[in-house]
């Protein structure tokens, strides 16, 4: 370790050229990203009277950045008791170049803990990366969020999926599936045999915004979930503006009763790592009642394919959810979406719900939806 002093500390302007040579020393380590370049976060500025917000801090050593990471912290229910609750997002160390500074990660860690005690981090993405290494290493708990896909166009999916095409041989088979017609006739019989109807179909509407119905629904459900983050309409619209066309908001309705609503995404991808060339279909968050969340998925997936979806996707870590997801046609993928817990949230948890079967979270938490 170095023998100046780490501080951690509010990123300011003065600090943003600082943080450019950061960026720069760590891009031959392949780090997927970086520290944004100015001191105000684009998603979730902290402003007066908003319930949820980032900061961004930096491990700074005599005037030079040597870490970072964004802090989020938003109210969330616990069965209906509301508590503040820290993410620890996106921490970088330049300890993962020099091991002069690696101590740095978990001087980051400790000091998101210090501001809030319950911390969770979401995503992250593999259990190998360094960030989920020294997480584990401090106590933390790794749950994995199930993952969730139905083909609607095997031919598409067959030509395009990357997890799938990982090597010439597995190229070969999935385009003799693609143009055999195999994809075709293997999505509808798949389709056609996980599908299940219950009960009369739930009317769609689509919703320029949230407003009172959402706050509402909040309030019937807030209770009914172990762990879920407030979803009233101020926070919804922060999440999810009305002036950004990606996200669709669908308000799903049980004759006049609002029953549930869902947040979709319609994504046309073009060369993506995962997806390549498809367009693809994303419940990205969504609430109701546990009971009534298989016709609210069946609505909004519904809705999705009469977009023309070639794929749909969701991740849910509440059972009730993934029930609809299957009885929709869904099937279980594997997962790379990983919840996991400070000391003091794992406890908070297991008081209330151990085996963890009441959490809500999906890909609308942490992050948001950024990768769909």
């Amino acid at each position: 370790m170095s023998h100046v002093a780490i501080r951690i500390q509010p990123y300011t302007e003065e600090f943003t050229g600082a943080v450019v040579e950061f960026n720069r020393r760590m891009r031959p380590a392949g780090v997927p990203f970086g520290v944004p370049e100015t001191g105000v976060p684009e998603w979730l500025p902290k402003l007066d009277g908003r319930k949820i917000h980032q900061e961004i801090f930096l491990a700074v050593e005599d005037g030079c950045v040597r870490g970072a990471y964004t802090f989020k912290e938003q109210p969330f229910s616990f069965g209906g008791r509301i508590l503040s609750v820290g993410a620890c997002q996106m921490p970088i160390s330049e300890g993962i170049i020099d091991k002069r500074y690696s101590l740095v990660g978990p001087q980051i860690v400790n000091d998101a803990l210090r501001r809030q005690p319950l911390s969770y981090g979401l995503g992250i993405g593999s259990r190998d990366a360094a960030v989920t290494r020294l997480l584990a290493a401090m106590g933390w708990r790794l749950t994995v969020i199930p993952f969730f896909f139905k083909v609607r166009h095997g031919f598409r999916f067959l030509r395009n999926i990357q997890h799938l095409r990982t090597t010439p041989f597995r190229r070969w088979l999935c385009d003799i599936a693609a143009y055999s017609g195999l994809g075709w006739a293997g999505a509808k019989v798949i389709n056609a045999a996980r599908s299940k109807s219950s009960g009369a179909a739930l009317s769609v509407e689509r919703a320029g915004e949230f407003s009172s119905w959402a706050d509402d629904l909040w309030w019937r459900c807030r209770d009914r979930y172990s762990m879920i983050a407030l979803r009233d309409a101020s926070v919804l619209n922060i999440l999810y503006p009305p002036t950004d066309a990606r996200f669709i908001r669908l308000k799903i309705l049980d004759g006049r009763r609002v029953a549930g609503w869902c947040v979709v995404m319609d994504s046309v991808k073009s060369g993506d790592k995962y997806f390549g060339n498809m367009r693809v279909g994303s419940i990205a968050d969504c609430l109701a009642l546990p009971e009534d969340a298989t016709q609210v998925v069946r609505a909004s997936v519904r809705a999705l394919e009469e977009c023309g979806v070639d794929l749909l996707v969701s991740n849910q870590s509440h059972p009730a959810w993934g029930r609809g997801l299957r009885r929709a046609g869904f099937l279980a993928g594997p997962s790379n979406f990983y919840f996991i817990t400070s000391k003091e949230l794992t406890g908070l948890l297991d008081e209330s719900d151990p085996a963890g079967a009441g959490i809500h979270l999906n890909r609308g938490d942490g992050d948001g939806p950024i990768h769909l």
